[in-house]
């Protein structure tokens, strides 16, 4: 079917000519990996949450739409970390949909979550955000 996707190994990627000087990212992940791997302690931040999808991705007592979903809802929180100094509304939001979503159906995943949120690497970039909804959030997820 044209909307499903192929498993990573499957998977093809053509690049044209994107000109001298160019930094291109090719494969999966590229926004959050790009964008935590600049934060401090980014390295630290991008193996846990690489760790935790694979994780993920390995656990046979979740079904396939549900370990679809339980990446997606990692790969948010992982985005909303590495955008959160442009937007906190993009990390509030995902912590929020990821607390409701795990607390639900998939509790683990939420706790590996809120171990990441706690880690000293989480924290280098976390403490610095002003916006008292998004500490909110951040605060009610590691709890």
């Amino acid at each position: 079917m044209p909307d499903e996707q192929k498993p990573a190994a499957g998977r093809s990627y053509q690049m044209g000519d994107v000109g001298a000087g160019a930094r291109v990212a090719q494969g999966e992940n590229i926004s959050w990996v790009e964008g935590a791997a600049r934060l401090p302690g980014g390295e630290s931040l991008t193996r846990q949450f690489d760790t935790l999808l694979k994780r993920i991705a390995e656990d046979s007592s979740l079904d396939e739409d549900t370990r679809a979903l339980a990446q997606d809802k990692t790969k948010a929180v992982a985005e909303g970390i590495a955008k959160v100094q442009e937007s906190p509304s993009t990390l509030r939001r995902a912590l929020l949909d990821a607390k409701l979503w795990c607390g639900s159906t998939a509790s683990w995943v939420g706790g590996a979550l809120g171990d990441i949120l706690k880690s000293e690497a989480a924290q280098k970039t976390l403490g610095t955000v002003t916006e008292a909804a998004t500490k909110a959030a951040v605060a009610s997820f590691v709890i």
